[in-house]
């Protein structure tokens, strides 16, 4: 879930990078560095804090960072997330982080304006069974797979993603590996999504990157190695079961 934005090839660690994906209309955007180096701003989180952070979307100085929101991820994986982060872990042993300050343009300041925090619950969220729709639902939502598969950043409903505009349909706008503008595909199982996929299809796109016509997934879709079969059939028969849109992307 963090890996994503946070980890860099070049220190082999959570220390940051700019996001390079980040279309260039909406400024320069730098994660920052989650190890537990002294110099990260994440070391002077306290375990609540992080957790009030991931909730709500809010940070420790009163900032709104809406795509930190995770306000349906379970208790225990956001337990077990900031238990690994004060581990040692290679991934998160301090290490001096990226070099860079985010500056918005004009549109992303408006972009951020347009998202709202969540309030902090105190009820207890529960993780679903494995291998079931409901597991598929809760790993895209917290994956954050519905922010750049469904319409636009700005039409994002974190608390309730499939209310999202264009949920799941594609069409979102990123910068690819040569700096070109892509739009994200339709996962959808509509006939220009997904129609015609396997279970084994699926599994394999998210943990190789090859589609069943053998075409590597264009960068920034990142692989996702960890996966378990029965977490990538979950996603799958949740897919199948969501909204067909129709919505061709070439």
């Amino acid at each position: 879930m963090c890996g994503s934005c946070h980890y860099d090839n070049n220190t082999r660690g959570f220390t940051g990078k700019r996001l390079e994906d980040s279309p260039n209309i909406v400024g320069k955007i730098y994660a920052p560095n989650i190890t537990s180096d002294s110099t990260a701003a994440i070391f002077a989180y306290s375990d609540v804090e992080l957790k009030y952070l991931l909730r709500t979307g809010i940070s420790k100085d009163g900032k709104l960072m809406p795509y930190m929101l995770r306000p349906n991820l379970a208790d225990e994986d956001i337990d077990a997330i900031i238990t690994f982060l004060r581990s040692g872990d290679s991934l998160v042993a301090p290490k001096p982080g990226v070099k860079g300050t985010t500056r918005y343009t004009f549109i992303g300041k408006f972009g951020l304006s347009r998202s709202r925090p969540v309030s902090y619950s105190v009820k207890k969220i529960r993780r679903p069974e494995s291998g079931t729709p409901e597991m598929g639902k809760y790993l895209v939502d917290n994956l954050g797979c519905f922010h750049c598969h469904s319409k636009s950043f700005l039409a994002l409903n974190y608390q309730s993603p499939e209310e999202s505009k264009g949920y799941m349909g594609g069409g979102n706008k990123l910068k690819g590996a040569n700096g070109r503008t892509i739009s994200t595909p339709n996962l959808t199982f509509d006939e220009t999504g997904l129609a015609g996929w396997s279970e084994e299809d699926f599994h394999i796109l998210l943990r190789n990157g090859i589609t069943p016509d053998k075409k590597i997934v264009r960068y920034p879709m990142p692989l996702y190695p960890e996966l378990t079969k029965q977490e990538t059939t979950s996603i799958y028969l949740y897919l199948k079961q969501i909204p067909f849109i129709e919505n061709e992307i070439r």
